[in-house]
């Protein structure tokens, strides 16, 4: 998630809307960006050439939303919208190299997996064990009928996700299964102030370097992965999920599980974001569940958009039957 400055112009019908309802004339710009996955962490009214200032939290593609969230407010105002960083952050950025470790194709052999297979309860499990108070998983047993490499997906509510996941991941998948991580914030060189370094996040956490905006390119690895018979962990909303639906998924996994003919393995989680909601570095202890649903396979022929189509579907349609029983 990134930071972004939002500022905002009235027009005339702007200053009578906010004249007229008050409260909800801003209450209309908050469902706006939350439509568009946005929360907002701060608020102004300015006194000079922009009357609004909002300090909002968004996807790392959000300004590329900037014409039609311009289009949807353009009876009230005119927009502007610049993306920042943190202070500390810019200052740690300008002081040491941009430089990144990995992928380690060393990630793959024997032992890496055994190193793996060992650290798994204190990498994943005891985090599971501290906050959850009760981890249930539904349909493990669908995992019988997938052989290796596979693509297993999730839809992405928080940072424990993958502590909720991986228990209703077999072993013998779970051992050899990768996650893609942000390249600039988990495999920078000279990062000295955190605790997993680059080595680390390879060899325990099974993660490899994602490169943000990287494009064709970031499918190399995990197509190189995959070859070797490695299975792949991805979030198809690309981002956590912020409102009450699933965010539209992106095409990576589609292109992945068409050119390597591997089947995809939806699992859907809930009760993560109770545990700890996006924007938030609080953890509150609560139940969780993984749902294992049927692998799906693609036949020969089938395009990107329409393999992406069926498994937003599939995913959907349980998301909607357990928002339905809450």
């Amino acid at each position: 998630m990134s930071i972004y400055v939002l500022l905002m112009r009235d027009h005339s019908e702007g200053l009578k809307a906010i004249k007229n309802t008050g409260p909800a004339a801003v209450q209309g710009i908050v469902e706006a960006l939350e439509r568009w996955e946005a929360k907002i962490l701060m608020g102004y009214r300015m006194l000079g050439q922009w009357d609004q200032c909002y300090i909002i939290e968004a996807p790392d593609n959000f300004k590329a939303y900037r014409a039609t969230l311009a289009q949807e407010m353009s009876t009230t105002v005119d927009t502007e919208i610049l993306p920042a960083i943190d202070l500390p952050l810019f200052e740690r950025l300008i002081t040491q190299s941009a430089q990144t470790a990995g992928p380690h194709s060393w990630q793959i052999s024997w032992w890496a997996r055994i190193a793996r297979f060992v650290m798994y309860p204190f990498a994943y499990q005891r985090w599971g064990w501290k906050y959850f108070t009760e981890h249930a998983v539904h349909g493990k047993e669908k995992f019988k009928s997938v052989r290796a490499p596979c693509i297993i997906i999730s839809n992405h509510q928080s940072h424990f996700d993958q502590f909720c996941l991986l228990k209703a991941v077999p072993p013998r998948i779970r051992s050899n299964l990768f996650f893609g991580a942000a390249a600039d914030r988990w495999f920078l060189k000279g990062r000295k102030e955190i605790t997993m370094q680059p080595w680390y996040q390879s060899l325990v956490m099974g993660s490899y370097p994602i490169q943000r905006g990287g494009g064709s390119r970031t499918l190399e690895y995990p197509k190189w992965l995959l070859d070797q018979g490695a299975n792949l962990m991805l979030f198809p909303e690309g981002t956590r999920a912020r409102g009450r639906h699933l965010s539209p998924f992106k095409h990576g996994v589609s292109i992945l599980a068409l050119e390597k003919g591997v089947p995809v393995v939806p699992v859907y989680l809930e009760g993560l974001k109770r545990i700890r909601p996006p924007g938030t570095k609080k953890n509150i202890p609560g139940p969780v569940a993984a749902h294992v649903l049927d692998p799906v396979r693609f036949a020969p022929g089938t395009s990107v958009p329409e393999a992406t189509e069926r498994l937003y579907a599939t995913m959907k349609a349980f998301h909607e039957d357990i928002r339905g029983v809450e």
